[in-house]
């Protein structure tokens, strides 16, 4: 009777492994932001509903035909309207993480989690980028597994992602749409009241009337006193994490 019941609790143990394990993983890891998918999205994604963060799925199109961007000299804030936003095609305005895990009985995995919750303001004169503030709120994180966004949320309770240039910064024009240009860009990252000097590697390009740019730099959590939240089915999780971003601009 006693290995009867041994085997049942094993079993049992087992089962809820597994379920666990499905539960965190869901679906396939997306793919890491691209400039490219972001200037075909402009075009053929939905708007987002005006009045919200861009979460759910409107039903109008983007059918004016803007006009091309000839000097881009100005102030330009961040419009998380155009496109309507979706973590697991990676579509709209965003902020978000890419983590490495290891999962019990799945192994390596790739955690994605991404908020639209975006704001900011960039000033251009000519081909420079003279100033540079993006806000985030990451308790808007939004991943493949709800299990995993409730435990990360509370992580940034009151602790707003900023980042700030530290310089200007010259592309060497306005490139022409269809034309990717690329820099490395200075600036500071502050989670909450913690501030620390990062380097970000940002693309840049035109898509009618408005100016497309993503970009990604590595952070190592200890650094912003991020501990990762446990969970049975999580072996290990990489001590650091990329921060990638992906944010249309509208001038005016």
């Amino acid at each position: 009777m006693r290995s009867r019941s041994l085997l049942i609790v094993a079993v049992a143990v087992v089962a809820v492994g597994a379920a666990v394990a499905i539960w965190f993983t869901g679906r396939d890891t997306p793919d890491a932001v691209d400039i490219e998918r972001a200037i075909a999205d402009v075009t053929t994604a939905p708007a987002a509903p005006s009045g919200t963060d861009g979460a759910a799925e409107a039903d109008a199109s983007v059918t004016a035909e803007p006009a091309p961007i000839t000097d881009a000299t100005g102030t330009w804030t961040v419009d998380t309207e155009v496109v309507a936003f979706d973590t697991a095609t990676g579509a709209g305005t965003w902020v978000g993480y890419r983590i490495d895990e290891e999962l019990s009985g799945i192994g390596a995995y790739t955690a994605v989690g991404r908020s639209p919750r975006v704001e900011g303001e960039v000033v251009i004169d000519g081909g420079r980028v003279l100033e540079a503030v993006i806000r985030a709120d990451l308790q808007g994180l939004v991943s493949d597994n709800g299990n995993r966004d409730s435990r990360v949320r509370p992580l940034f309770a009151d602790r707003p992602v900023v980042f700030t240039l530290s310089g200007p910064v010259d592309f060497g024009g306005v490139p022409e749409e269809g034309q990717r240009v690329a820099v490395t860009a200075l600036g500071t990252l502050r989670i909450g009241a913690i501030e620390r000097e990062v380097s970000v590697e940002l693309s840049a390009d035109v898509a009618g009337s408005r100016l497309v740019v993503t970009g990604s730099t590595i952070v190592v959590l200890a650094d912003f006193d991020i501990a990762v939240p446990s969970a049975p089915v999580v072996l290990s999780v990489s001590d650091e994490a990329t921060i990638e971003l992906q944010i249309y601009l509208s001038q005016g």
